[in-house]
């Protein structure tokens, strides 16, 4: 027997509020427990004069949406085994099986939910929480008493490489600060050939960047270059080869280069938090200087196949509300749940690290956790969906004998 389609439509309607509602409870709890983790990390940094607890209670709450984005696979998976045990519990998920509701039309109805609830995500990791975590990264360095936090006293290095009509030229650029609207202070860089032989030194008070130009202005800087010349008898006899030019100061300079306020974004954002986009242009930045990228490609590869793990966890749970509850209560499952959850995200990031080491590809690493568990929940619902499986499994084993 099948449903009518009025009667199908109120029944899906049903069942799409209770698990929205119970996914959307879990989200909440776990946000904010988590948020009191991230409040309580920094009590001790925060005891020590010229820090502001103002500004870190901003920069938890700006990181809020990338706690969403985190944890929606374990909410998915926690909230829709709770909805369905519920269901299952008191006899609604029976009757629905008993009115014609099949297990192919269970998994088109969690397939939608599925869908739903990874777009609503995705638009938190790819939108919302980049934005709020490019803001809260100031915020955290404000509370904690400087403009960025900075985890060398020598400041930032970086290596920016760019072809020229000579040949490939290469800077190792250095900067001391760096602010939200685009501007470098401190900035100092050393440029060499491609054989390692210097060619310029500079440095400046400030570095504003043009983004309608696409190029970079220095502010107050120092500038000395350096040539191949015949050494003289004290040079050659202390093993110089370079002669340079007397040092010159210019209020102001165009600078071109490939870095951009987007690209040091990357220095002080965690690669889980920054968008595909960001990921994609950083990862390319650092193959174009010749650096290693493996975590940055690691990272956009799960953040492409990351939606499919909130479609495996609740295609898992839907497992779960074929289950008997002659032996046990809505609480056992639900905390069963929650260790496949917390299990499920552990093994993938061990794996993630693992997979480094061994040097697999990045696409490998971040898929074969998700579809190891992809196998496990049709495996899992194909065999509590048919009829008493065990007894015809028993009923085959005793006709042997």
């Amino acid at each position: 027997m099948r449903f009518l389609r009025p009667q199908a439509n109120v029944l899906y309607r049903y069942i799409y509020g209770q698990v929205f509602r119970s996914v959307t409870f879990v989200m909440v709890a776990f946000v904010g427990l988590f948020a009191f983790f991230d409040l309580i990390a920094e009590v001790d940094r925060l005891s020590e004069p010229n820090t502001s607890w103002l500004y870190y209670f901003a920069s938890v709450f700006l990181g809020l949406p990338a706690r969403v984005y985190e944890i929606a696979p374990i909410a998915a998976l926690i909230g829709s085994i709770y909805a369905l045990v519920q269901l299952a519990a008191s006899s609604e998920f029976t009757a629905m099986r008993a009115g014609g509701l099949g297990t192919g039309g269970m998994v088109k109805i969690m397939g939608r939910i599925a869908v739903g609830v990874a777009l609503i995500t995705v638009v938190f990791g790819e939108v919302v929480a980049p934005l709020a975590e490019t803001m809260a990264v100031p915020m955290r360095a404000k509370a904690l008493g400087f403009e960025v936090e900075k985890p060398y006293r020598t400041g930032y290095w970086l290596r920016d490489a760019y072809s020229s009509p000579e040949g490939l030229r290469v800077r190792f650029v250095n900067f001391s600060d760096f602010y939200r609207d685009g501007t470098l202070q401190g900035l100092e860089y050393y440029e060499v050939d491609s054989a390692g032989q210097m060619l310029a030194w500079v440095k400046a008070r400030s570095a504003e960047y043009l983004p309608e130009q696409g190029h970079w202005v220095l502010k107050g800087l120092k500038r000395q270059s350096f040539y191949q010349a015949p050494p003289g008898e004290l040079a050659a006899q202390a093993g110089l080869t370079a002669q340079a030019t007397p040092i010159e100061q210019l209020p102001d300079l165009e600078w071109k280069s490939s870095l951009t306020p987007q690209l040091l974004t990357g220095l002080f954002v965690r690669p889980d938090r920054m968008s595909a986009m960001q990921l994609y242009d950083y990862s390319g930045f650092l193959r174009s200087n010749l650096q290693a990228s493996d975590d940055i490609d690691l990272a956009l590869a799960k953040k492409m196949v990351y939606p499919l793990a909130i479609v495996v966890m609740m295609l898992i749970a839907l497992s779960f509300a074929y289950l008997h509850f002659r032996s046990g209560g809505v609480s056992v499952r639900v905390f069963v749940g929650i260790m496949i959850g917390v299990g499920f995200h552990l093994v993938n990031n061990l794996f993630s690290h693992l997979t480094m080491v061994a040097k697999l590809p990045p696409g490998i690493s971040a898929s074969l956790p998700t579809l190891v568990g992809l196998v496990a929940g049709l495996v899992a619902l194909w065999w509590v969906a048919r009829p008493a499986p065990l007894a015809v499994f028993q009923r085959f084993n005793h006709a042997r004998h």
